[in-house]
């Protein structure tokens, strides 16, 4: 199947940004990273997907709960 040029390189829009971060802050988005294999956009990219998924969570009502390797359960709060 042959496909155009459009169809190859079709991606959502995106906005370029610059950010300024304290050192610790960037020294965890790189650890993200590393952790992860993957780039610092896409560990930050995922982050704020992370961070906007509790929040809407948080705001219909949930709670979020971790639940440690003893089985003990303690909810995370966002402030």
């Amino acid at each position: 199947m042959k496909m155009n040029k459009t169809t190859q390189t079709s991606r959502p829009p995106t906005k370029r940004m610059s950010v300024t971060l304290p050192t610790d802050v960037a020294e965890m988005l790189e650890f993200l990273a590393t952790n992860q294999g993957i780039t610092q956009n896409e560990a930050l990219r995922k982050a704020i997907a992370t961070e906007a998924y509790f929040q809407k969570e948080i705001k219909q009502g949930s709670t979020v709960l971790i639940m440690n390797s003893d089985k003990s359960v303690k909810e995370v709060v966002f402030r």
